[in-house]
C-alpha cells in the first residue's frame, strides 16, 4: 500500500464542496488552483440549495484565510492555523491556466476541468520533485490521476475541526510531575509564592495569563513571560466548591479559578458539547451575585436566537419567548437545583425562586445596541455562531464592573455565512489572548455522560 502521509494535497471541487474544512484537515500542504476556484464560483448560484451553501461556505473560508495576502504571498504559500495539537502546513493559490496540457490529458475526454487539475497536480509534482495527492469525491478522477502517476484519495470522512486544535488553548499539560523535570531546585527559583521555571519546559505559545498543569495535581497561572523565565504562582491544592459545584478534571479546576478571579473581566471558553462550558459559567455567576455581591444581576444571550431580528410575532414577553432557546442555562439551574420528590416545593419553583434572587435576564441580541451593562456577569453562549461584528458589538457593552463570559464550541456552527476561521469567538480568541484582564481556556473532555464523550469524539 501506497503512504500518502507527508505528500502535498491538491484539493479539488468535489472536495471543498462536500466539506470545505478538508482545508484544515492536513498536516501537509495545501494546493487550489484557479481551476477549482472558477468551478466554486460557478456551484454557488446552482439551484441545489444545499451545493450552493457549500460553495460559498468554501470560498468565505478562502477568503477568510486569504485575506490580506497579495498574490505572491498566496503563490508562495500561506501559513495556515496551527496550534500546538494540531500542525499545518501552508496554502499555495496556483494559476494553473497558463500551463502546457500533458499529451496524455491533451485529446482526453471527459471535465475539461478535472484535466486541468491534474495537469496541475503533476505539474506541483514535478516543481517539488516529490510525490502529491489528489483529494476528490470523483472515483473517476481518482483512477484518472492514478493512471497520470498521481496519487489520489478519497475525503476524509467528516474531518472535525475542534476549538483546541484551531486555537491557542490557554493551557497546557504535562506527563507526570513537572518539578520531577528539573534535575535540582537550582533550577527553579522562588520568591514568595512565585516560581520562576525554565522556559523551554513550555511551549511556544506560553504567555502571561496562561495556565499549566501536570497529573500530580499542580496547577499554575503565568504571570510573566522574561528571558530569564516563566514567573508562574501555583493554584492552592485544595480545591473550594464554587455554588456546590467540585470541577471534575484539571482544566474545570483552572475554568472555576478565572471565572471568580476578580482579576478578569473577561473569561472565554470553548470547547466541546458537555465539557461543562455552560454549568461552570452559571455556577460562577451565582456565586458572585448571590454569595460574594460582587454583581448585581446576571444578563443571558444566546447567539442565533434572533440574531438581529424583532422576535416581536412570538407569543409572551421577551422572557416567554427567550427561555425556550436558552435551554442550556436553564438545564443547568435545574441540574443545580433539582429537589428531592419528598420535598413540598417543585425544581421549577426552585429555579423560578434562583431566577428571581438572582436577578436573572433572560433577553435576544437584537435588543443589545445601545445597552451598558454595569454591576452585572453577562453570558454570552453558543457564541460560535456569531460574526466578527455581532462580537465586537455583544463585548462592547460591558460598562462599570461587568464580567462577560463567552461560549462556544467550533465544531457545532449552525450559521451557512458563518465559518470556524471566521467565527467571532475564534477571533475574540486571537485578539483578547493579549488582554490583561482577560482569559482563554479550551476545554478538551466531555464530562456529560459516556454516550455524549463517544459521540464528540466519532460522529
Amino acid at each position: 500500500m501506497i503512504k500518502t502521509t507527508n505528500c502535498p494535497r491538491i484539493l479539488d471541487t468535489s472536495a471543498l464542496v462536500h466539506d470545505p474544512k478538508s482545508l484544515l484537515a492536513y498536516s501537509d500542504d495545501i494546493y487550489v488552483c484557479l481551476t477549482v476556484l472558477e468551478e466554486l464560483d460557478n456551484l454557488k448560484e446552482r439551484k441545489s440549495k444545499s451545493v450552493s451553501a457549500e460553495a460559498r461556505v468554501c470560498i468565505r473560508m478562502l477568503e477568510d484565510i486569504v485575506n490580506g495576502h497579495g498574490a505572491e504571498e498566496m503563490e508562495a504559500g500561506i501559513a495556515l492555523p496551527s496550534t500546538e495539537t494540531a500542525k499545518r502546513g501552508k496554502l499555495f493559490i496556483g494559476i494553473d491556466t497558463n500551463l502546457e496540457i500533458s499529451n496524455a490529458l491533451k485529446h482526453g475526454i471527459g471535465s475539461d476541468a478535472d484535466n486541468r487539475i491534474i495537469n496541475y497536480a503533476l505539474h506541483v509534482q514535478n516543481s517539488l520533485k516529490q510525490d502529491v495527492v489528489i483529494v476528490s469525491r470523483d472515483i473517476n478522477m481518482r483512477l484518472k490521476a492514478r493512471t497520470m502517476g498521481v496519487l489520489a484519495e478519497d475525503v476524509a470522512v467528516d474531518n472535525q475541526i475542534a476549538d483546541i486544535d484551531l486555537l491557542y488553548s490557554g493551557v497546557q499539560s504535562f506527563d507526570g510531575n513537572l518539578f520531577d523535570r528539573l534535575s535540582s531546585d537550582s533550577e527553579f527559583k522562588m520568591s514568595g509564592e512565585v516560581y520562576t521555571l525554565p522556559v523551554e519546559l513550555f511551549n511556544d505559545e506560553v504567555q502571561e495569563n496562561m495556565y499549566w498543569y501536570d497529573e500530580a495535581g499542580h496547577i499554575g497561572r503565568i504571570s510573566e513571560v522574561a528571558p530569564e523565565g516563566v514567573y508562574t504562582k501555583l493554584l492552592p491544592r485544595k480545591v473550594e466548591k464554587v455554588w456546590g459545584i467540585l470541577p471534575k478534571n484539571p482544566r474545570q479546576e483552572i475554568a472555576l479559578s478565572q471565572l471568580t478571579d476578580p482579576h478578569y473581566d473577561l473569561n472565554i471558553i470553548l470547547g466541546p458539547a458537555g465539557s461543562g462550558k455552560t454549568f461552570l459559567a452559571v455556577a460562577a455567576a451565582l456565586h458572585q451575585v448571590l454569595e460574594t455581591k460582587q454583581y448585581k444581576k446576571i444578563v443571558v444571550v444566546r447567539s442565533r436566537d434572533f440574531l438581529d431580528d424583532d422576535p416581536g410575532f412570538l407569543p409572551g414577553d421577551l422572557k416567554e419567548k427567550s427561555l425556550p432557546l436558552l435551554a442550556g442555562i436553564t438545564d443547568a439551574l435545574i441540574s443545580m437545583h433539582g429537589v428531592d420528590d419528598d420535598e413540598n416545593h417543585s425544581t421549577f419553583e426552585t429555579i423560578e425562586h434562583i431566577v428571581e434572587r438572582a436577578n436573572i435576564e433572560f433577553t435576544s441580541m437584537a435588543y443589545f445596541r445601545g445597552r451598558s451593562l454595569d454591576d452585572a456577569v453577562l453570558i454570552i453562549d453558543e457564541a460560535q455562531n456569531m460574526t466578527r461584528a455581532q462580537t465586537k458589538g455583544m463585548l462592547s457593552r460591558a460598562g462599570r464592573n461587568c464580567r462577560t463570559l463567552l461560549l462556544g464550541n467550533l465544531a457545532q456552527i449552525d450559521d451557512k455565512f458563518v465559518t470556524p476561521a471566521s467565527s467571532g469567538a475564534s477571533a475574540a480568541v486571537n485578539i483578547y489572548r493579549n488582554y490583561e484582564h482577560g482569559s482563554v481556556l479550551i476545554f478538551d473532555e466531555v464530562e456529560r455522560s459516556t454516550l455524549a464523550d463517544f459521540t464528540e469524539k466519532n460522529f
